[in-house]
């Protein structure tokens, strides 16, 4: 597909957002980061003859009206793009269409091609989200919530980023401002409250766990029941199980909520000495998949036929099949995805390795870089007792 130079469409800027011409207008209404949806609204003169030449609807669905929905393809080149639901109202259309961020650009970018306006959605009313919480004035903690809503793929995830809004963070950070202004900064307690900043600072990195779920890569030799324990994580099938050996030639990815916290779960193809072909191409994307991991499971860990070495950031050795093997060499925990057995200490030994295990999420806990920092700068000084510049940095993580 040959476009024009893409323009950033979640700020409007690029050549095709000048207002200089009467081209119809092109937007994307749902924010940025994956969602089931994206919704994109396009309007004005042309925008009908432009959704003609990019919208391919089904027979079923080929009459078109005000309000009426039809479901169809976008297409370029008489390629689809993905699956749409269109429909009309006046000089307005809106265009539903899946929501990953790859997709929703491919398609904003071929509505620019065909000479649509793209520009950014229209801010939301400032009654429409209080970003500062009654119980505390943070609008900046608010906004930054708003901005890392989207990342989030748990409903632990998402506890844990309201909280810091309606509670923790905020709290922490408006208590040793009271303390501050109440005159209350005693050696004990400035100790105190640097201490508590200071973990609040620390907890960055398991937040990043939070909204950027980590990769756990499933590896061991053929028919060690690795697509059969993906599954079980995941909670539904999403790898082909067979008793021949090779079934999984691909690395297979989807996501896991462990005990409310999400991970990404990689079967692998089964790693065997002296592949052949296709299937030591196969053998070599597992090896590479499972050292760019941040976990490692890996079964049948006693077995040398494998002769893996790994140089994984960690790993934990699974004797699998537990229900019809009895584990034998060295291992740190006996499985078996049909009976069940040791699934439930297996979740919450990946949480534990990847620093999941735990949490509170009413904790407080810095969620971006620029609160962590300013945290640990207002920590340092409050043990110098120099306040008046610890409260500054203070109000500056809430406001």
């Amino acid at each position: 597909m040959t476009v024009p130079a893409a323009p950033d469409i979640t700020t409007g800027q690029g050549r095709f957002a000048t207002g200089e011409s009467a081209a119809p207008t092109a937007v994307l209404q749902t924010p940025p980061g994956r969602g089931g949806i994206a919704v994109i609204a396009l309007s004005g003169p042309g925008a009908m003859e432009i959704l003609g030449t990019i919208f391919r609807p089904m027979k079923s669905h080929s009459a078109s009206g005000e309000g009426v929905l039809r479901l169809g393809h976008v297409v370029t080149d008489g390629l689809v793009i993905d699956e749409a639901v269109v429909a009309s109202h006046g000089q307005a259309i809106e265009i539903n269409i899946h929501g990953g961020p790859a997709v929703a650009m491919a398609v904003m970018e071929l509505l620019a091609g065909q000479g649509a306006t793209v520009a950014p959605a229209p801010p939301a009313a400032p009654e429409s989200f209080p970003s500062a919480h009654p119980s505390w004035d943070n609008p900046a903690i608010g906004w930054e919530m708003l901005q890392a809503i989207p990342l989030a793929r748990s409903s632990l995830a998402l506890e844990a980023l309201s909280r810091q809004w309606s509670g923790g963070l905020s709290a922490v950070v408006a208590e040793t401002i009271r303390r501050i202004d109440t005159g209350g900064i005693e050696p004990k307690v400035a100790a105190d409250s640097a201490a508590r900043l200071r973990q609040a600072s620390a907890a960055l990195p398991r937040m990043n766990c939070l909204l950027n779920p980590p990769e756990v890569v499933l590896a061991g030799p053929p028919n060690a029941g690795k697509s059969t324990l993906a599954n079980k994580l995941v909670g539904r099938s999403v790898s082909i199980v067979h008793h021949t050996p090779g079934t999984t030639r691909d690395w297979v990815r989807e996501l896991a909520i462990l005990d409310g916290a999400a991970v990404w779960i990689s079967d692998t193809a089964g790693l065997w000495e002296n592949a052949q072909g296709i299937d030591a191409q196969a053998v070599t994307r597992a090896r590479q998949r499972a050292e760019a991991a941040d976990l490692v499971l890996i079964l049948g860990a006693g077995d040398e036929r494998t002769g893996t070495v790994f140089h994984a950031k960690k790993l934990l050795r699974l004797a699998a099949k537990a229900d019809i093997c009895p584990p034998v060499g060295e291992y740190d925990l006996a499985v078996s995805s049909v009976s069940g057995r040791g699934i439930g200490r297996l979740r919450r030994a990946v949480l534990k390795a990847l620093n999941l295990a735990d949490i509170d999420p009413a904790a407080p806990m810095a969620f971006t870089p620029r609160q962590a920092s300013a945290l640990e700068s207002a920590a340092g000084l409050i043990e110098r007792h120099r306040f008046e510049p610890a409260r500054e940095i203070l109000i500056g993580i809430l406001r």
